[in-house]
């Protein structure tokens, strides 16, 4: 009996899927990866607004900085996945989830208040919320990351 077309092409298709999907393990080194890109562009957006603060940088640029920051601050709330472990993230990101999303919810806000600080072109304004950004970051992590190795 010869092989049909059709099942040639549900073979095909089975494989292809198979080598474009990635496997768990791949699937959560990409989660971590992502996360880490995200920690990496706040530390970027945070130094961005403060260099936008002085002098030789257009004050409106301190507001596309800030607006950014905020904007990533939200996408943390589905950065962390369950059975995305790995990295520097602790295991009490995910066993006190409650407590870790009280933390997400901070930086949110503390993000939102950034941005109208940035608006107001206030640099005291400007220079508190971006303590409390640190302060709200500081929090998350001496809970729920792990040490740099």
């Amino acid at each position: 009996m010869k092989p049909s077309k059709t099942l040639f092409a549900g073979i095909a298709i089975a494989v292809g899927a198979g080598l474009a999907a990635p496997t768990g393990a791949d699937a959560q080194e990409e989660v971590v990866e992502y996360r880490q890109s995200l920690m990496q562009a706040f530390r970027m957006h945070m130094g961005g607004v403060g260099a936008a603060m002085s002098e030789t940088a257009p004050m409106g640029h301190a507001v596309y900085h800030a607006e950014a920051f905020h904007g990533m601050a939200q996408a943390l709330a589905n950065a962390f996945p369950a059975g995305s472990e790995g990295g520097r993230a602790l295991p009490e990101i995910w066993s006190d989830r409650d407590g870790f999303m009280d933390r997400v919810t901070d930086i949110q806000n503390a993000t939102a208040s950034l941005v109208s600080a940035a608006e107001s072109g206030d640099a005291e304004a400007v220079g508190a919320a971006m303590q409390a950004v640190r302060g709200t970051c500081g929090s998350c992590h001496q809970n729920y990351r792990g040490p740099a190795g």
